[in-house]
């Protein structure tokens, strides 16, 4: 992976963005890191324990190389010191537009939102595709009105958990993808 920075648009704001950008030489290092989670997974699975959490250095490198994105470091404004400080993952050079990145790896994912979360787009890998894990994913991109009327329980939604300064937790697949019947933008992608 490559340090690089460029001044960009990050919320229509002028920053210096500090990102890394993947090259052809990472290709074993990554490699060794998803295959060292799936080696993990295959040793709990003899103790009947559940599936370790997705990280995001594996989720967010997938969707990297699938989309071209890069994944972001920092964002200083070009006339302020401040960071701008959001929980976007990845950033698109070309449209210039901020990223979150969700997924999951089971078949009822329980996905967390930082409650100041801000994005442009939001996407969700699923690499439990079609009730199997084969080490390909599907991407979804998320329409942000569905995230901000989401069930969180009975009673609240993202937004209500949001104004109390708490993290909204729901299932995307549940609560957004089968209800609203939301299709895969990619399908079947591997990138090991």
């Amino acid at each position: 992976m490559k340090k690089e920075e460029k001044i960009c648009k990050v919320f229509w704001i002028e920053a210096k963005l500090t990102y890394l950008k993947l090259e052809k030489s990472d290709k074993k290092l990554r490699k060794k890191l998803f295959d060292s989670w799936n080696i993990l997974n295959k040793w709990l699975k003899n103790y009947n324990a559940r599936w370790a959490n997705l990280p995001e250095g594996i989720s967010e490198v997938a969707f990297c190389l699938a989309t071209w994105s890069v994944r972001y470091l920092e964002a200083k404004p070009t006339h302020s010191k401040e960071k701008i400080k959001q929980s976007f993952d990845t950033y698109n050079l070309k449209t210039q537009e901020t990223e979150q990145i969700k997924a999951c790896s089971v078949e009822y994912d329980l996905t967390s939102f930082w409650p100041k979360s801000k994005r442009d787009k939001l996407y969700f890998l699923d690499f439990y595709r079609d009730w199997k894990m084969d080490w390909s994913f599907d991407v979804y991109l998320i329409p942000n009105k569905y995230i901000t009327w989401a069930n969180v329980n009975k009673w609240q939604k993202f937004t209500d958990q949001q104004w109390e300064k708490r993290r909204p937790r729901f299932s995307i697949k549940k609560e957004i993808i089968w209800p609203k019947k939301i299709q895969p933008i990619l399908k079947n992608v591997k990138v090991w």
